[in-house]
């Protein structure tokens, strides 16, 4: 299950959006334990936690990509640079992506898996989980996982991520250079919001659909978030974000009459604008969160596959509250040393504006 999900506050601190008097860096690592959390039932054999027509995880899910729109649509406002955006979205997303595939199939896998070592590296599932590295999701290992509750996932978290990457691409395409962007980020949430009812809760495949590996419903499950916050960002001014009213709303949310698509017209509206004020709040209760690192990526990516890995030794079929309280902390030690030892690390690497500029003044003094 997702997706994380997963754009950078930390990259957008860059571009001066984000910083330590917001709450974003803490939102985003409590949706990412609860979909640690989440993930514990299902992964135990247990029935998911629900919460307005959706599990938890995938609600979780949802606020990523809510932030994740409302962050990443700035970014490219502030330098709409076809290469400098999307070198910081590669930064952000592929080292942690390449490090965790690499580690699942060369470290954990040979040491799980019920085949001998010969065949577990001979046999084309392992380069079909290595494909996850290019954002194409496969979840089975040769010999890994087969026995469990939750047999044959290694990591089910990542199908988010190609859903994500294809967001930032679609971002330039839909805010595209000129006037009108307001209307065009409009129109594109409206098509892609009815395009999710349609196929997710009202004409739901009796087959999946699948395009490079990623399911084509769950992907416009999440995909309406990203455009949701990203037309919030535009549209909407700081001080229209209010607490008390975000509480109040999602206080009212369960009395919408109980269907999924009256649910997830009701989450449209109060999920994003919540998550936002939460997040924009004043004063940032939360802003420290940000000063010890961006953990919440690093939680997503690892969390499942140390969760499927717990259950192999301790068998905790049934026990969705143990598979959880013996994942969190390894997963939040995993996601410490992933954004200290690499993703920080990248992230510096990142092509920014006024670099870009100063460089681009220096060459024409150098010939002028």
């Amino acid at each position: 299950m997702q997706h994380s999900t997963l754009v950078d506050s930390k990259l957008s601190r860059a571009s001066g959006l984000s910083h330590p008097k917001d709450n974003f860096d803490a939102i985003r690592l409590i949706a990412a334990l609860i979909v640690l959390y989440g993930h514990a039932f299902p992964l135990t054999g247990t029935a998911s936690l629900a919460i307005f027509g959706n599990s938890i995880q995938t609600i979780a899910v949802k606020v990523f990509f809510v932030i994740s729109g409302y962050l990443v649509i700035e970014s490219w406002r502030r330098d709409p640079s076809p290469f400098r955006y999307l070198s910081r979205r590669c930064l952000r997303i592929f080292p942690g992506l390449v490090v965790v595939i690499l580690l699942s199939t060369f470290a954990l896998g040979p040491v799980v898996t019920t085949l001998p070592l010969a065949e577990y590296f001979k046999l084309p599932q392992l380069s079909g989980y290595l494909q996850n590295i290019i954002l194409k999701p496969s979840y089975a290992l040769p010999g890994v996982f087969t026995q469990i509750t939750y047999p044959n996932a290694v990591n089910g978290s990542l199908w988010s991520l190609p859903v994500e990457f294809a967001m930032y691409l679609l971002t330039p395409v839909v805010v595209l250079w000129g006037t009108g962007e307001r209307i065009r980020i409009f129109i594109g949430s409206l098509v892609i919001c009815a395009l999710s009812l349609y196929m997710v809760r009202l004409a739901t495949p009796q087959q999946p659909i699948v395009f490079y590996g990623t399911s084509i419903v769950s992907a416009l499950d999440a995909a309406p978030y990203f455009f949701l916050g990203a037309a919030w960002r535009i549209a909407a001014k700081p001080q229209a974000f209010n607490t008390q009213v975000a509480l109040l709303a999602l206080l009212l949310l369960p009395v919408v009459p109980a269907s999924s698509v009256a649910y997830e017209i009701g989450l449209y509206v109060v999920l994003p604008y919540a998550i936002l004020s939460f997040s924009l709040a004043k004063p940032a209760l939360f802003g420290w969160a940000g000063r010890l690192g961006d953990f919440s990526y690093g939680v997503y990516i690892y969390g499942f596959l140390v969760q499927q890995t717990v259950s192999f030794y301790f068998n905790t079929q049934g026990k969705p509250f143990l598979n959880f309280g013996l994942s969190v902390i390894p997963t939040l030690l995993l996601a410490a040393a992933s954004w200290h030892l690499l993703e920080k690390k990248f992230l510096a690497l990142k092509p920014g504006r006024r670099a870009f500029m100063k460089s681009t003044s220096q060459k024409k003094s150098a010939v002028g």
